[in-house]
């Protein structure tokens, strides 16, 4: 099993953020670089979700109201881990686990875990992007 903070983990988590990711609806010039990618992933999920002072009291956090997007399968983040896809494979491909490892998480505890993972990710992109000056 990787480790969160190992850079195989990062490699797994992102690209498979990048094999999921379907700009097609949203630009005609695509992000290339995978942080490019996770802003522009952020930049939708919170114009949708979580931008007005509503959303801002309904969702306890930014990660509640990010798990509610993925569960409503948007179209720029391919989520269906959620309802027809093993997120308990997905997940232990991620962390390179055993088959027989799968028995340790729940359908729902994969599920949980891979949002969060895939969650994070994003926002450590987001911060690179802001330590290299590219956001604000």
């Amino acid at each position: 099993m990787l480790k969160s903070n190992s850079k195989k983990y990062r490699e797994n988590i992102r690209a498979y953020i990048v094999e999921n990711f379907n700009p097609e609806w949203y630009t005609k010039t695509p992000p290339e670089t995978f942080l490019e990618i996770a802003c522009f992933i952020l930049h939708d999920f919170r114009s949708e979700k979580y931008h007005i002072p509503e959303d801002l009291s309904y969702y306890h956090s930014e990660f509640d109201a990010f798990s509610d997007w993925c569960a409503g399968l948007p179209t720029l983040l391919n989520t269906c881990y959620f309802y027809n896809r093993s997120a308990v494979d997905d997940l232990c491909k991620i962390l390179e686990e055993p088959a027989e490892e799968k028995a340790r998480y729940t359908e729902e505890q994969a599920v949980n875990l891979l949002t969060s993972m895939i969650y994070i990710e994003l926002l450590r992109a987001e911060n690179e992007m802001r330590g290299l000056g590219r956001i604000k």
